[in-house]
């Protein structure tokens, strides 16, 4: 089963404002994954690098020590200013972003990168419009790459092995997709992934497979 789960765009409050070459605005970034994460090292202070020198040092950003927010919290968060930049996933807030479910249904693709153009490109020429993210300057849209299947302890060989399980999902498409093969979909944030593991509240979960490690999940983790 492959799982793709929307990471939602960064997001600034508003839009900046260009100021004069001696004067200097710093960004600050929040982020709920680790700083070790691909997301936060590369990604977002990845784009903060980029945007210091296209503004040639005029705008320099901040990374916060501690997340202003939990992971469904951050999108308001953001629109009421408690950071500047930040990430987030549409489907920790179910019902709140429903265009954003096109790029959540399985076997669309196997690249992560091929997606996330495919669903960006798509995004901005037809559901833009709808203005799902008001308050907010949506800055980019992405998808992990295919989802895997880890677990605490029961092997999987065949779809019957995972009827009542209890599955860590990050909501959207998935939790209809966890329901129909019969296993019990549990929806929390990544950020808590390894507590439900280590304490058995789950199961097991659908992750990609960068994250397993990022999550410090590999003790408790067979393929």
């Amino acid at each position: 089963m492959k799982k793709l789960a929307t990471l939602a765009a960064t997001l600034l409050a508003s839009a900046l404002a260009w100021t004069p070459a001696q004067a200097q605005t710093t960004l600050t970034i929040s982020s709920w994954l680790p700083p070790t994460h691909i997301i936060t090292k590369d990604m977002l202070m990845g784009w903060a690098k980029e945007v210091e020198t296209a503004t040639q040092g005029r705008v320099k950003s901040r990374l916060l020590p501690k997340a202003v927010a939990s992971p469904p919290g951050t999108f308001d968060a953001v629109r009421d200013g408690l950071a500047d930049v930040s990430i987030s996933v549409h489907g920790y807030t179910p019902g709140r972003f429903p265009m954003t479910k096109m790029a959540e249904f399985p076997f669309i693709g196997d690249s992560a990168e091929a997606i996330s153009v495919a669903y960006y490109r798509t995004y901005m020429k037809h559901m833009a419009k709808l203005d799902e993210h008001k308050g907010l300057v949506m800055l980019g849209l992405m998808t992990h790459g295919p989802g895997q299947i880890y677990m605490t302890k029961q092997k999987v060989t065949e779809l019957a092995d995972l009827s009542n399980q209890k599955i860590r999902v990050g909501g959207g498409v998935v939790v209809d997709v966890t329901k129909a093969i019969g296993a019990v979909p549990l929806l929390k944030p990544a950020s808590e992934t390894y507590e439900i593991m280590k304490s058995g509240i789950a199961d097991g979960i659908f992750f990609p497979k960068d994250s397993v490690p990022a999550f410090k999940l590999v003790p408790w983790s067979t393929t």
